[in-house]
Formats: C-alpha cells, sequence, structure tokens
C-alpha cells in the first residue's frame, strides 16, 4: 500500500482519532490560512467532532481548537497516527 493510500482527509477520518498532517492541497490563498492557523506537515491533530450536517469540523491542535468549513477540511489530508 503506498502512501497516498493510507492517507485521507481529516474530514472522512473518524471523531476522536488522533493523525498526522501530510499535506494541504488547497488553492495558494486557503492554503497559507490554514498553515497560518497551525495545521502544519508533520503536526499532530485530532478531529474532535462534526455538526450535524458535517460543516465545519472541530479539530485540535495541541491547546488550540479550530474550527474548519468542509472544503478545507477535505483540502487537509492525514495519516492515522
Amino acid at each position: 500500500m503506498s502512501d497516498t493510500e493510507k492517507q485521507l482527509s481529516i474530514y472522512t477520518l473518524e471523531t476522536g482519532k488522533t493523525a498526522v498532517v501530510k499535506t494541504v492541497n488547497a488553492d495558494e490563498v486557503i492554503r497559507q490560512r490554514l498553515l497560518d492557523m497551525g495545521l502544519l506537515p508533520n503536526s499532530e491533530v485530532t478531529k474532535e467532532r462534526c455538526a450535524l450536517g458535517g460543516d465545519p469540523v472541530w479539530i485540535r491542535i495541541g491547546s488550540v481548537q479550530l474550527a474548519l468549513r468542509k472544503n478545507e477540511a477535505e483540502a487537509v489530508m492525514v495519516e492515522c497516527a
């Protein structure tokens, strides 16, 4: 199984699971915004909860909790820790 086959987006990550950020596949402005918020490669994130309609998704990076829109969460590729 290749590395890309093991990757999934934060959006599809199971709630309560922790994963490691691998890449951010978004357009330049959104990508930079996500990187500025701390979604850097090799950082650990935990998906904490998801709204009933699936948007937004709450994640935790260290002691910081972030809410991501569905399209932003789908752009962040992670690998289960």
